[in-house]
């Protein structure tokens, strides 16, 4: 069974992480236009380097691994697997956001 981020944690302070966890999952699509609309490819692997910790962080594993595996093809300048990782990304996206 996977371990929930709020495992072992007080009710108060549970409850403080699922507000905060709520607000990041409240601001995933403003971080996708950010990345969508990235001017430049240090930009853009910038943004998915953010977006990989922060969703690691808050209990959003797939959208942390999708955005670490962008993020590696944005370095390399993979372009066309690059567009394949982000189709990804956005569908993994879209799928918490309407959750």
């Amino acid at each position: 069974m996977a371990e929930s981020p709020t495992d072992g944690l007080s009710p108060q302070i549970q409850a403080k992480f699922l507000l905060l966890q709520h607000r990041f999952r409240a601001g995933l699509q403003g971080r996708w236009l950010e990345i969508r609309d990235a001017p430049d490819g240090q930009s853009l692997a910038s943004a998915l380097h953010r977006l990989a910790g922060a969703a690691a962080s808050f209990g959003f594993d797939r959208i942390g691994q999708c955005a670490h595996e962008a993020e590696a093809l944005a370095v390399q300048g993979a372009s066309a697997a690059l567009a394949q990782a982000l189709a990804v990304l956005e569908r993994e996206i879209g799928a918490v956001c309407l959750g």
